[in-house]
């Protein structure tokens, strides 16, 4: 778990606290009061470096007392111009209440597929899941290195852990396509026109939509 140090902070003047190299935030969810905060800029653009929306932060806030929270990144504002942050939501979820968050995927080896000179089609950039704050992925790891022309991955093949996908299981998350004049045979011609079918059917959520939701939400 990443943790990161910040100060409890009165409310307003937030373009005073930019120009201190603050950058304020504010943490809540349903169990606690909403915090105002201040982080400093260099120790968010670390966390940002290591995290994704699914990790979960220990953030330890200095105030008129000490405080560490679990929480999660939830919403991010930045400068339409620098691209630097310009205000941060964390949420602290209720301890023991399953959440539904998109965890993203990552894709590690080398296909053997791509070097015959097929396409690596990824459908979902994320894959949303139900389950407990503390069992809910950093990443989705898939390994291509065994898929050929024509193989794919679907939800049914990956390990969950102690998370529930969101997904049907017979869902392709990536595949390789054949190059054009390739001869496929008829089952890999059935797989490209489910895969095709699913990808008009559904848009994949990207990472700027991911949410942290509570259970009744």
């Amino acid at each position: 778990m990443h943790t990161l140090k910040v100060k409890e902070r009165a409310t307003g003047k937030a373009n005073a606290l930019r120009q201190r190299g603050l950058v304020p935030g504010i943490v809540y969810g349903p169990a606690i009061d909403a915090i105002p905060i201040a982080i400093e800029q260099h120790d968010l653009r670390v966390l940002f470096s290591k995290v994704t929306r699914s990790s979960s932060i220990n953030l330890s806030i200095d105030g008129d007392e000490r405080r560490e929270l679990d929480v999660f990144l939830k919403v991010v504002d930045y400068d339409p111009i620098t691209d630097e942050p310009l205000h941060v939501d964390f949420y602290h979820p209720e301890v023991g209440v399953p959440l539904k968050l998109h965890v993203p995927v990552k894709i590690v080896g080398e296909s053997p597929g791509v070097k015959a000179g097929g396409i690596l089609n990824v459908l979902f950039n994320d894959i949303r899941v139900h389950g407990l704050p503390k069992d809910i992925p950093h990443l989705i790891t898939l390994d291509v290195s065994q898929l050929d022309l024509g193989d794919s991955i679907h939800v049914s093949d990956i390990d969950f852990g102690n998370v529930e996908p969101l997904l049907p299981p017979e869902r392709t998350i990536v595949t390789v396509i054949a190059p054009r004049g390739y001869a496929v045979t008829e089952e890999e011609e059935a797989e490209e026109g489910e895969i095709e079918a699913e990808a008009e059917g559904e848009e994949s959520p990207g990472a700027e939509t991911g949410e942290t939701e509570g259970e009744g939400e």
